[in-house]
């Protein structure tokens, strides 16, 4: 048994589908018919007995008729009755009292007497016995009267009844067997037609891992939940091949932008070793040179890995900071560093707060980023900021004047690496990070951030934050 049940978990979901639906198909059919067998034979084991009791009643109104003195004349008068009345291997019997057989009459293909136990009764009875290899019914009566006193005594052997049950029951396994069959088939088809989905995803997952992330399935009109495995499945893949791809890309843009550098530093080192040594002029420019690539690669990886702490990083939605203050905070921070930079910072009087779902280090690397690019980016010329209030968001709009961004460059601002101008972007130290660490920050707190763009006319980046209701404070 153990072998069995192991057998069974070892072996494919077609296999067990058909098991399981073949099993469950002939077990129902089994239980109803069984059921049916056992009706049935309840049903003429009734019969049975009732035509001994129709026997019973027969010679009991016989011998009623002859009121209450029935004499040895009357029972021997009653044999012509008995002939009538008896069936096909019945035999029915008149017994005295002390259990001596007055007569018998008992059908002419019935060769043997059977032999049975005297029993007196008081009340009619109707008893199943088994004699060898036959089952009979006994229905038994007693003879009031004052002259005899005695038995009629009715035996009906059940070989009829046996005959139908066992045809009955040879019929029961021919269908058993026809159903097993036909369950088996009809199991193994079920399993075939619910497994060919996941057969074909096991194929398509199979290609895949050959021939890349391309693969789909074709889900098809159906709505059901392999169809929804399907679709999931789907969604699945092309979010790895978008992902792949885009990791792919990093990968290709983050070696190109570390190439540049460390080619510069070896330029560099190169001069000094053919030449600096013995000149100082040489050798400053170089060492100056050199310094200044080591600062633009550290904080090209500084900004790498920010964007993947960002990426990784699980925020917390609860944080809270106050968008006023922090965007004052950082204005006043950027006067110091950029003190020819006008700012202009409008909001709302009629804001009673500024509450976000924020963290307070987040927002102020936000802030950075955007301001730092619309000073790099701005030509000099004043940067406005507006914040004003919407349903439930507060809207941050940054806007230089600038040359702008063509329109066809501005969905693609946040990706990795992605500069209009590489050689402007380089002169004024930009790498392509930072706008996706910008975006990636607000879609972490349940923000959104868009940009427009217009050349000659300036750049606008739009920062949707969701704001704490106070009433719910």
């Amino acid at each position: 048994m153990k072998k069995l049940i192991k057998a069974f978990k070892q072996s494919s979901i077609k296999v067990k589908w058909s098991i399981v639906a073949s099993s469950v198909i002939f077990l129902t059919f089994f239980l109803y018919s069984f059921g049916q067998y056992v009706l049935i034979q309840n049903w003429m084991i009734r019969e049975e007995e009732r035509n001994v009791r129709q026997v019973l009643d027969d010679l009991t109104v016989f011998y009623q008729q002859r009121g209450p003195v029935v004499t040895m004349e009357d029972i021997y008068q009653s044999r012509e009755l008995i002939n009538q009345i008896n069936e096909r291997n019945q035999t029915i019997r008149i017994i005295a009292n002390d259990g001596r057989e007055v007569f018998s009459v008992k059908s002419s293909n019935r060769k043997t007497d059977y032999l049975l136990p005297f029993k007196p009764i008081k009340d009619r009875e109707i008893q199943k016995y088994q004699t060898g290899k036959e089952n009979i019914i006994v229905g038994r009566s007693p003879i009031t009267s004052t002259d005899f006193n005695g038995y009629v005594e009715v035996i009906h052997p059940l070989n009829r009844f046996q005959t139908m049950m066992d045809r009955l029951f040879g019929s029961l396994l021919l269908f058993g067997a026809a159903a097993l069959f036909v369950s088996a088939m009809f199991g193994f088809l079920l399993a075939r037609q619910f497994l060919q989905p996941l057969k074909r995803l096991s194929n398509t997952m199979a290609a895949i891992q050959k021939g890349g992330f391309q693969k789909r399935l074709d889900v098809g009109e159906a709505n059901d939940e392999i169809a929804e495995l399907t679709r999931v499945f789907n969604h699945m893949m092309q979010t790895i091949e978008h992902n792949f791809s885009q990791q792919k890309r990093f990968v290709e843009d983050a070696s190109h932008e570390l190439r540049t550098p460390i080619q510069v530093l070896e330029g560099h080192l190169n001069l000094v070793n053919r030449w600096g040594k013995n000149d100082p002029e040489v050798l400053e420019e170089s060492l100056d040179a050199s310094l200044q690539e080591l600062k633009r690669l550290k904080h090209l990886v500084d900004d790498l890995l920010t964007l993947t702490r960002a990426e990784r990083e699980d925020f917390e939605q609860d944080a809270e900071s106050n968008l006023e203050d922090t965007i004052e905070s950082v204005l006043k921070n950027l006067r110091l560093v950029y003190p020819k930079q006008d700012y202009l910072f409008q909001k709302n009087s009629m804001l009673p707060h500024t509450a976000i779902h924020f963290s307070e280090h987040h927002l102020q690397q936000l802030l950075i980023i955007l301001l730092d690019n619309a000073v790099k980016y701005g030509g000099g010329k004043p940067i406005t900021l507006s914040l004003k209030e919407e349903n439930d968001f507060f809207t941050l709009a940054i806007t230089d004047k600038g040359e702008g961004i063509p329109k066809e460059d501005v969905p693609k601002l946040f990706h990795r690496f992605y500069r209009v101008d590489k050689a402007r972007s380089r002169n004024v130290g930009g790498n392509g990070l930072g706008l996706s660490i910008a975006k990636r920050l607000m879609e972490g707190h349940m923000g959104h951030i868009t940009i427009e763009s217009e050349l000659g006319v300036g750049t606008t980046v739009y920062c949707f934050f969701k704001k704490i209701d106070e009433k719910n404070e």
